[in-house]
């Protein structure tokens, strides 16, 4: 349990190339999630101190194929694309 808990850890002070952020969203479509790339950030835990912040701008510059009236209800910071993860069995 411990190394588990190290490993988490450990791994959101990684550098990385780049972060993923699967942004989860409510509105009248079935378009949940919408998963933007900043290569900015350079670790997990940067981009969980930061984003917050970033997350008006974003949801004001939301292409067109998401409905204007989506609302966020929360985020997940990934270094690995959330879209070519396997899907929950």
């Amino acid at each position: 349990m411990i190394a588990l808990s190290c490993l988490a850890a450990c791994q959101r002070d990684q550098p990385a190339n780049g972060i993923y952020v699967e942004i989860h969203l409510k509105n009248d479509t079935d378009i949940d999630r919408y998963v933007v790339f900043n290569p900015n950030l350079k670790s997990l835990k940067a981009c969980e101190e930061t984003f917050a912040q970033a997350l008006p701008q974003v949801m004001a510059t939301l292409p067109d194929a998401i409905p204007k009236n989506s609302t966020a209800t929360g985020w997940k910071c990934s270094v690995e694309d959330p879209a070519k993860r396997e899907p929950k069995k």
